[in-house]
């Protein structure tokens, strides 16, 4: 019984030894400066002309900010709504609220040098569905890629 529980100790520890971190090129504030596609995406997602306006107007920042040896924050910072993720472990799902006020289930994930951020709606009668962005570093800035039914979107996001 002693070795099990050794075993289970030691798989638990070196899980987090081992976890996957946030490169840290991804950490700081970034702040937008332009967009492509954006409102062809927001329309294909059935969001009307005065939404898509105000959503284009909106001024965002995204901060990654290191919180442990494995974890980090994420905070998505706009004139309308500021939403905030603390400890985030990759690869590790978490209820956090969405940007249409519901709870959902989030996860973020790192593969191939793109950080991903995968939410689903806990109620399916909330206003915003399943999404998954990725984020791309390219020098100075941060590349949020967003596609739905066959439409792509960018947004680019410059270091501040």
């Amino acid at each position: 019984m002693h070795l099990l529980s050794f075993i289970s100790l030691l798989f638990v520890f070196l899980s987090v030894v081992w976890a996957d971190n946030l490169p840290e090129g991804f950490f700081g504030k970034f702040s937008h400066d332009h967009s492509e596609n954006f409102d062809e995406y927001m329309e294909a997602k059935g969001y009307g002309w005065l939404t898509r306006k105000l959503v284009a107007m909106a001024g965002v920042d995204k901060v990654f900010t290191k919180a442990g040896a494995n974890t980090f924050n994420f905070e998505n910072l706009t004139t309308k709504k500021d939403l905030k993720y603390n400890n985030i472990v990759l690869g590790q799902e978490f209820i956090g609220e969405g940007l249409d006020g519901s709870n959902h289930k989030i996860t973020f994930s790192f593969r191939d040098g793109t950080l991903y951020e995968k939410h689903v709606p806990t109620d399916s009668t909330a206003e915003q569905k399943e999404d998954e962005y990725s984020f791309k570093l390219d020098g100075n800035t941060l590349v949020q890629t967003l596609e739905f039914n066959g439409v792509v979107a960018k947004r680019f996001f410059k270091r501040q």
